[in-house]
């Protein structure tokens, strides 16, 4: 762009010097005034002409120069959010695979810091004094293997603020004897076993055995569970499994309560 405004300036001055040039020559030659006006009357529309093109060449340049800054800053800000959503989801599968190769029991694990919670949050310390929650698959969970952990990511409800929809894991709150019930959906030509697991045991299993139809199956427990235990759905016995599951065809939940401590 600033070559291109270098000539049209140099068109400017070289038309310039062609009106006086061609002026003094008419003169010399005895031209008639009026044919020398009519000229001078040309070269000056041309010269208006170039002169607003250079206007418009330095417009666009600065538009340019705008929009580049608004690139660059833009760019920083992908840059930005690429590495915080990395971190998140790298801090998360750390959590699932702690919790996938706890061998024991009383096993505790953190949660992270951001979470998406429906009901009223405990304060640091503080015991709940209702725990409750209801979680749903909003979409078809696809590549199901054996081990790994069964994330329902939407919640109705999350009273206590124990369930974490990130990691699909439930870390109990407080002592006490707690309910859970969950529901799968499969529809390929092949079973899928979920398994309720209190930090890596298996308590009861639900199995869906489609056959090219979807079928659906369920189990619940009631477990007596002590603080920082942790409970969660964990896919058993399948190999590129799919859950079917929608956010308004709600067939895949998982739900925790505390009857009583």
């Amino acid at each position: 762009m600033s070559f291109l405004l270098a000539v049209f300036v140099l068109s400017i001055t070289i038309v310039k010097q062609h009106v006086f040039a061609s002026s003094e020559t008419f003169l010399k030659d005895g031209v008639d005034g009026g044919d020398l006006y009519k000229m001078v009357a040309e070269m000056a529309m041309k010269i208006r002409l170039l002169e607003k093109s250079v206007g418009q060449v330095e417009e666009l340049e600065q538009k340019v120069a705008e929009q580049g800054r608004i690139i660059e800053q833009l760019r920083d800000q992908v840059t930005k959010c690429e590495l915080t959503s990395c971190r998140k989801v790298e801090s998360d599968a750390d959590i699932i695979r702690k919790n996938i190769t706890a061998p024991h029991f009383g096993k505790t694990i953190m949660q992270p810091k951001s979470g998406f919670n429906r009901g009223r949050e405990t304060r640091a310390g503080e015991v709940p004094e209702h725990v409750a929650f209801t979680a749903y698959l909003d979409h078809p969970l696809t590549g199901l293997m054996n081990g790994v952990v069964i994330i329902i990511p939407s919640v109705l409800l999350n009273e206590g603020a124990a369930y974490n929809v990130h990691t699909g894991i439930f870390t109990v709150p407080v002592d006490g004897t707690y309910l859970f019930t969950f529901s799968i959906v499969h529809f390929r030509p092949n079973q899928i076993l979920a398994k309720l697991v209190v930090d890596n045991v298996g308590m009861v299993d639900a199995v869906a055995d489609a056959d090219g139809r979807e079928h659906q199956s369920s189990n619940t427990a009631i477990l007596r569970l002590h603080q920082g235990q942790n409970v969660w759905l964990k896919a058993a016995d399948v190999e590129d499994g799919t859950l079917y599951s929608l956010a308004h065809e709600r067939y895949c939940t998982f739900s925790g309560v505390l009857l009583y401590t």
